[in-house]
């Protein structure tokens, strides 16, 4: 059965003569006018090419408004422009608590939003949204550097019960981000959904909300997936035990690596010990385009952080003259099973003599760390320049690794 509601249309036209081939030339002009939206009144703001300049206006933000859609002409054809002069992380170019009313739906469509000297070109994180927003084919620029605050923030969210984030074909020079709430509830919690995304980083911020919280992640390119516990919040006592609130739908992504960690400054410092603390030590986020579930057939324990190798149907301990398999994500005992990486980037100690440069081919010494590719079997490509150091260097493992 269709629903059935009044569908207004209004045009947007910057530069244009309002009357002749548009209605508003302002967006926020045109958003202020809308006073009868509902679920059976709904409007659709058609966001013509051209540049939508907000900066130093004198607001912190655009606002979106319950069953409004702006539908951009184009995706780069419509660009809607903040650069302020003075940097607040109370400002963005988009925020859903500008009009203080409660948005059952809204979306934002075919744009291009460009921020200077603010939190985020979209963020969400109050209690007026009671519903879902959406952003389709949108492109998020954050134009902060990394001297300023939030320069890595280009879809921040931060979500409640019953609240859903979707964003389907974003682009963004930012992080996807999001985290849950501190309340403690029953039945199902907040999703946030991404599909077909692009970015440098995915952060998912566990703040214990002893819930049910949703994350689907599908399709989307990003170095990697970092899921961020919170900790040391004086909310998280409303039990005397900490829960993770999140599962977890990854498919069909391009994500290097995932990793876990603990932070107890808001994500300025952080160390890898989420699922230590949160999961028994168990590997609890898998990826099936990079982890495999696999049992140890060899007799000696596999500790987390491991090189491993092929062992009949399963893995063991990696020994000099062996293919490398992948990195032990679990402690895995003989016998037991567990999560191995054998795709993507993962982190190997190096040499400290060793010099390696960006992109060069590596391999295996006898005491597993890696070195330039010489005359042994190549298990990777250099991510980034390695010289004189005891940091691990990042390898994108090779196809050729795994046959």
């Amino acid at each position: 059965m269709s629903v059935q509601y009044e569908l207004v249309e209004k045009v947007v036209k910057a530069g244009g003569t309002v009357g002749v081939n548009c209605d508003y030339t302002d967006i926020k002009a045109a958003l202020d006018d809308i006073a009868d939206n509902s679920a059976g009144k709904r409007y659709v703001l058609r966001i013509l090419n051209g540049t939508y300049d907000v900066s130093n206006d004198g607001n912190l933000y655009l606002g979106l408004k319950n069953y409004v859609d702006l539908i951009g002409q184009s995706r780069g054809g419509v660009r809607i422009v903040k650069r302020d002069d003075d940097y607040s992380d109370a400002k963005n170019v988009f925020d859903t608590a500008y009009y203080g009313q409660r948005i059952e739906y809204a979306s934002l469509r075919n744009l291009t939003l460009i921020g200077y000297n603010l939190k985020a070109p979209v963020h969400i994180d109050d209690e007026y949204l009671q519903g879902t927003i959406e952003l389709v084919d949108c492109t998020l620029i954050n134009e902060n550097t990394p001297d300023m605050g939030n320069y890595r923030n280009g879809l921040a969210c931060g979500l409640r019960q019953g609240q859903r984030v979707v964003a389907r074909g974003v682009h963004s020079n930012g992080m996807l981000w999001m985290h849950n709430g501190f309340e403690a509830y029953a039945g199902e919690g907040c999703r946030f959904e991404l599909y077909n995304c692009i970015s440098p980083f995915i952060v998912i911020g566990e703040l214990i909300t002893y819930g049910n919280d949703t994350i689907v992640i599908e399709g989307c390119r990003a170095e990697f997936l970092r899921y961020l516990y919170i900790k040391g919040v004086a909310v998280q006592q409303l039990r005397p035990y900490v829960q993770s609130s999140f599962s977890f739908e990854l498919r069909g992504n391009s994500i290097d690596y995932v990793e876990a960690v603990t932070t107890m400054d808001l994500g300025y410092t952080s160390v890898p010990t989420a699922f230590d603390e949160l999961c028994e030590g168990k590997w609890s986020i898998s990826d099936p385009s990079i982890h495999q579930f696999v049992r140890n057939t060899g007799a000696a324990d596999i500790v987390r952080g491991s090189l491993v190798s092929r062992n009949g149907d399963g893995v063991k301990r990696w020994a000099s003259g062996e293919r490398l398999y992948g990195m032990a994500l679990d402690v895995i005992l003989p016998v037991d099973y567990g999560i191995v990486q054998d795709r993507g980037i993962v982190f190997i100690p190096v040499h400290p003599d060793t010099e390696i440069a960006e992109d060069e081919p590596v391999e295996l010494d006898a005491s597993g760390r890696a070195v330039r590719h010489g005359r042994g079997e190549k298990i990777g490509v250099a991510q980034g320049r390695y010289a004189h150091g005891d940091r691990p260097l990042k390898v994108k493992l090779t196809k050729s690794q795994l046959s």
